[in-house]
């Protein structure tokens, strides 16, 4: 690989016309969900409530690259679901969410497939070990590795915010394939916290794409999102056998996701749509660390 695979520039993601289309099909789905049942929406207000957060949400995530977790789990707590159906109904949503935006991206010539086919096997082996030590870990333990995350975390919202001053410094430098191929250790660790505690790996890999494989923001981003897509499918076959071995139980509030996966559907299919704006475009990384501190509060409170 070489500087080529960062030059390549974002083709138009969307058009105000082709979004009109979506918001038509999404009225007539909601139509559809009213009258098939019983001309009452499930969960009542709470339907639309979600539908309209998943759209926002979906939107953001598409357009900064973190997870979702950071936004879902406060909402969906909200709705009085329990913090475990929360965590399972947040990560299933997203899955919808992020496809979209994945095949974006992807039609777009935004991800950088080599990189990607590089960490997802590192990727699902993390996901894959987070999930099954979730199963013998204590509290205690889970808090300590929790507070690990976050240290990382808050060290690379220093450094992005750092990279702001020296973007210009930065903005010839070539990719750093060398950097790719050591990347095992960061793309497995990230994602052993996907497995563990429904994390979003992007949260490392993004900053890590920008910083030592010298990759540009939208570059990063759209790569991010397509390895964590792959990371939340995993998560959800995991749980689904161990639903069927009966280890875990499945949510019982799933009706749920009627409302919450097509509104993340609709915003995957925003966000991308911004960078088609240069002013967006260029605030992209701001975008991504304000997120970014907001994930770290939310996950020491």
């Amino acid at each position: 690989m070489d500087s080529e695979s960062c030059s390549i520039e974002v083709k138009p993601a969307g058009s105000l016309k082709t979004l009109l289309r979506w918001f038509i099909l999404d009225a007539v789905y909601l139509t559809g969900v009213y009258f098939f049942f019983d001309h009452a929406f499930p969960y009542g207000f709470k339907f639309l409530g979600a539908h309209l957060a998943a759209i926002c949400i979906g939107t953001l995530v598409m357009y900064t690259g973190l997870g979702a977790g950071v936004l879902w789990i406060p909402i969906l707590t909200f709705f009085n679901l329990p913090p475990a159906e929360a965590v399972t109904i947040s990560v299933f949503t997203q899955i919808a969410g992020k496809g979209m935006g994945s095949f974006i991206y992807l039609r777009a010539g935004t991800v950088d497939l080599k990189v990607a086919r590089t960490f997802l096997p590192y990727t699902l082996a993390g996901v894959m070990a987070g999930y099954f030590a979730g199963f013998g870990l204590s509290l205690k333990y889970e808090a300590m590795l929790l507070y690990v995350f976050v240290a990382v975390a808050l060290y690379l919202l220093i450094v992005m915010i750092k990279s702001l001053f020296d973007e210009k410094e930065n903005s010839g430098k070539q990719f750093n394939q060398e950097a790719m191929k050591k990347s095992g250790f960061v793309v497995t660790f990230s994602s052993f916290f996907t497995g563990l505690l429904s994390i979003g790996n992007s949260d490392w890999l993004i900053p890590h794409m920008e910083r030592n494989l010298r990759m540009p923001t939208h570059r990063a981003v759209a790569t991010g999102l397509f390895v964590m897509f792959a990371a939340a499918v995993f998560y959800l076959l995991l749980t689904m056998i161990t639903v069927a071995v009966g280890i875990r139980a499945f949510p019982a509030h799933t009706p749920l996701l009627l409302a919450t996966c097509a509104g993340v559907a609709i915003g995957g299919r925003i966000g991308p749509c911004f960078l088609n704006f240069k002013w967006l475009e260029k605030r992209q990384k701001h975008a991504f660390i304000i997120m970014l501190l907001v994930s770290i509060i939310h996950l020491l409170c």
